[in-house]
């Protein structure tokens, strides 16, 4: 007999002016841009079940606006969970790749090419981002088993989770931390918030 799954939709709270321009955001709160609720709006149309939660960081107002968006289409309020929150890049917020890469010209392409093994001045690291994020899934799972539940976050944020809930190794997650994704739909065993350690 099959264990039943909680289906969970990572779904993505964006693009942001910052995102636009190339700025790296990080945990900075801005809101969506012009065009993204639209985008959201058709992500969400696109959602062929039910969901029954919706959580997000509420602190984050792109993520405040999107979950909305997502948890009006299902007559849901959102659910706040500042575990959710994305990576803090602490002084690197705010500015594009090319001026970072002028003023730290060391530290910033070796985080771009391997972000486990540098952590952005007065910033948080990947290994730390994970445990928050890691602990914040694990209440969320066991407060949801055996529905589907939608949670919207940042870039960076969403791909710790996608990656923590495909049980990857930090290696694996910390490679892919700036491929962006719309929308992901995990289906994770319900044995699995305790799983959720490695």
């Amino acid at each position: 007999m099959s264990r039943p799954m909680t289906r969970v939709l990572l779904i993505l709270a964006g693009p942001t002016v910052w995102d636009a321009e190339g700025r790296l955001c990080g945990s900075h709160s801005l809101p969506l841009s012009d065009e993204a609720p639209g985008m959201i709006r058709a992500l969400a149309d696109s959602i062929p079940h039910a969901v029954s939660a919706v959580y997000t960081n509420r602190n984050d107002e792109a993520c405040d606006q999107a979950a909305k968006i997502v948890a009006g289409k299902f007559s849901l309020r959102v659910r706040d969970s500042e575990a959710l929150d994305s990576i803090s890049l602490g002084l690197w917020q705010g500015l594009t790749c090319e001026e970072l890469r002028f003023r730290f010209p060391t530290i910033f392409p070796a985080w771009e090419e391997d972000a486990l093994a540098v952590q952005p001045p007065e910033g948080e690291s990947v290994q730390e981002a994970a445990e928050r994020i890691r602990q914040g899934l694990r209440k969320i799972l066991r407060r949801n088993r055996g529905v589907c539940i939608a949670l919207v976050m940042r870039p960076m944020a969403m791909r710790l989770a996608a990656g923590l809930l495909r049980k990857e190794s930090i290696l694996d997650i910390a490679r892919h931390l700036h491929d962006p994704l719309p929308m992901e739909t995990i289906d994770v065993p319900d044995v699995a918030p305790r799983d959720l350690s490695d």
